[in-house]
């Protein structure tokens, strides 16, 4: 499940240095590049991820509360 050069890019400005460990978790997850801005209980998408909130712990917050992460 490689990235594309810009993808990476992409990911690694969305979410920070670790984009590249973040980034395979969040396409693990089902989390999309686009859902970085989503507000899930206040906090952006990517703030909760660049906290260090685990990927499947986003996308399970978003879940539970009606949200779609992977469009």
């Amino acid at each position: 499940m490689g990235l594309w050069p810009a993808e990476m890019e992409a990911w690694i400005r969305a979410v920070g240095v670790d984009g590249a460990a973040i980034a395979r978790d969040c396409r693990t997850a089902g989390i999309a590049l686009s859902a970085m801005n989503v507000l899930l209980d206040g906090m952006r998408v990517k703030h909760r991820l660049r906290g260090g909130e685990p990927a499947f712990a986003v996308f399970a917050r978003a879940t539970s509360s009606g949200r779609c992460l992977s469009e």
